[in-house]
């Protein structure tokens, strides 16, 4: 499950933003970004990580009885890198 807020590992705070949408006919965008809480003079921009999804890919995994990932289990694949994302920016 992706939280609303996270630490990094130096302590700073970021909200965690969650959208997708549709992109193109077939074509589906996955968006996770943080944002940080309080905004420092360092100029650091939030951090995003961007998924895209093809619709034939889905449908060729069903045919051939595969998992599909739900977009819950996207996100929770992206939260994963994305802490890891913060703590090497931050450390």
């Amino acid at each position: 499950m992706v939280p609303g807020y996270c630490r990094s590992a130096t302590g700073r705070v970021f909200r965690l933003v969650r959208t997708s949408h549709l992109i193109a006919p077939g074509r589906v965008r996955f968006v996770l970004r943080a944002e940080p809480v309080r905004l420092t003079d360092d100029g650091s921009d939030p951090v995003e990580l961007i998924r895209e999804l093809d619709a034939d890919s889905v449908l060729d995994k069903l045919a051939h009885h595969q998992a599909i990932p739900t977009p819950e289990m996207t996100f929770e694949q992206m939260w994963q890198q994305m802490r890891l994302d913060l703590d090497a920016r931050d450390g």
